[in-house]
């Protein structure tokens, strides 16, 4: 018998747009969002870690009641090692039990590890549901808040597997960053910077003005209205251009991954017992270091690049407790890497990336190369 061929004829066009708000106290403005056309008509879980559900939760189930809608809580631990698929089935397991269903609005209230996971869970529950992220750190707001990009951990590697969902809103309530201490601001500050190098020259000194010439400390510069508006609209702006013409990932957008090469690696290799913006800052003042030896950025852009991260407290060198072999196999399973390659994006001196060949912002890199740069920082 001849096999047949025959073609499901399936074009797609979605328009996935979604606003952005940034301001402070912003639980009223999340009741508005969530009122907009079919999501008014929805049931809303509210899933949250237990750190954050003190926080907002109440005051957010609130303003919900007094619109004349009910939410519903999910909580799960706090912490980057409690982003798991275990923690994703539990979650799950949570909403069947209480009767949650197609027609569920997610709202995914917290930091990274939060919007990571819930969103992964929205992106997957019933095929799908819509999910706003109502984003309460620094380090959300520069790294996960913005590109639909949900994922959980594995002992392999962080955000191994996940899946492109986008948010239908995303609010940042810079009145949380009050809440954060002076460690979890700096952690949002490694991501912070790391824009300033790939996208915005002008911004990094802003950055550096702020920290290495008038020598704020975090809780000053989350304090400061003028500081904290501009941090977080710079870093949602720098993400969309780069998320709106490179949905998934294919180029361009590698872009973002900065320093994420060794940093996330970095991160594997130490257990998660090092915060995702300090692995980055290292990452990225290594990624300045390798770029230099290839003639990418000057020993100046180094030293600007150090003094800042240093200025605001963040590591920029490897810590003399991590193996180098343990940070080679981690970054194996790098997303950036193709059949086996590993793949780095650099920086052009600073405010702008390398392009590569055929346009690429990302180019192989041997790992025998990397593994002898890392031997070198790390004995020095």
């Amino acid at each position: 018998m001849k096999a047949t061929e025959f073609t499901v004829e399936l074009v797609r066009q979605v328009d996935e747009s979604y606003p952005i708000v940034v301001g402070r106290g912003l639980e009223s403005n999340l009741v508005d969002v969530a009122g907009r056309g079919e999501l008014a008509g929805r049931r809303i879980a509210l899933i949250t870690d237990s750190n954050v559900r003190e926080l907002v939760a109440d005051r957010i189930v609130a303003e919900f009641a007094a619109a004349g809608r009910t939410v519903g809580v999910i909580e799960f631990p706090a912490g980057e090692i409690n982003k798991t698929r275990a923690t994703k089935e539990a979650i799950e397991d949570e909403l069947i039990a209480r009767g949650f269903g197609r027609d569920t609005l997610i709202i995914a209230a917290g930091g990274g590890v939060v919007t990571d996971l819930v969103g992964f869970v929205a992106a997957t529950f019933t095929r799908g549901v819509p999910y706003i992220s109502y984003v309460t750190t620094l380090l959300a707001a520069a790294d996960a808040s913005v590109g639909g990009k949900t994922a959980v951990d594995t002992p392999a590697a962080t955000n191994l597997i996940g899946a492109f969902h986008q948010p239908r809103a995303v609010l940042i309530d810079l009145d949380r960053w009050l809440t954060l201490s002076d460690a979890q601001i700096r952690d949002g500050l490694g991501e912070t910077i790391k824009h300033g190098c790939l996208a915005d020259s002008e911004f990094f000194g802003v950055l550096e003005d702020a920290f290495v010439r008038r020598g704020l400390s975090p809780a000053k510069f989350v304090n400061d209205d003028g500081l904290a508006q501009l941090t977080a609209q710079r870093n949602c702006e720098i993400k969309r251009d780069f998320v709106t013409s490179d949905v998934f990932e294919g180029n361009r957008r590698m872009g973002l991954n900065l320093g994420h090469t060794i940093g996330r690696a970095l991160e594997a290799a130490m257990g998660y017992t090092m915060s995702h913006g300090e692995c980055v800052a290292v990452g990225t003042a290594l990624q300045m270091r390798l770029g230099w030896s290839f003639g990418y950025c000057s020993e100046s852009d180094v030293e600007r690049f150090e003094a800042l991260a240093g200025a605001i407290g963040l590591p920029f060198r490897l810590p003399a407790s991590v193996s180098v072999d343990a940070i080679m196999a981690a970054m194996g399973h790098d997303k950036k890497g193709v059949g086996g390659v590993i793949r780095f994006v650099f920086q052009k001196g600073i405010g702008d990336l390398m392009v590569f060949e055929d346009g690429a912002y990302a180019r192989p890199v041997d790992a025998e190369l990397i593994r002898q740069f890392l031997e070198e920082q790390s004995a020095s």
